[in-house]
C-alpha cells in the first residue's frame, strides 16, 4: 500500500519534475551563449574607449597650446 502510494506520487511529479531540469539546461545553455557576447561587448566598448581617450588628448593639448600663445 506504501509502495504504491509513493509510486503514484512520483508519477505525479514527473512531468514537473522534468519542466524543471529542462528549464535549467537551457538556462545554462543560453547563459553561457550570452556570456561569451558580453565579453565581446565589454572588448569593444575598452576599445572604443581608447580610442576616445586618445581623441580627448589630443583637443586638450590643441586647447593648452592655443591658451600659452
Amino acid at each position: 500500500m506504501q509502495n504504491r502510494w509513493l509510486v503514484e506520487l512520483f508519477v505525479s511529479w514527473l512531468p514537473f519534475i522534468i519542466l524543471i531540469g529542462v528549464w535549467l539546461w537551457l538556462s545554462r545553455r543560453w547563459s553561457a551563449g550570452s556570456a561569451a557576447k558580453l565579453v565581446q561587448l565589454y572588448e569593444q566598448q575598452i576599445v572604443e574607449s581608447r580610442r576616445m581617450n586618445a581623441h580627448l588628448e589630443r583637443i586638450a593639448i590643441s586647447l593648452e597650446k592655443r591658451a600659452a600663445e
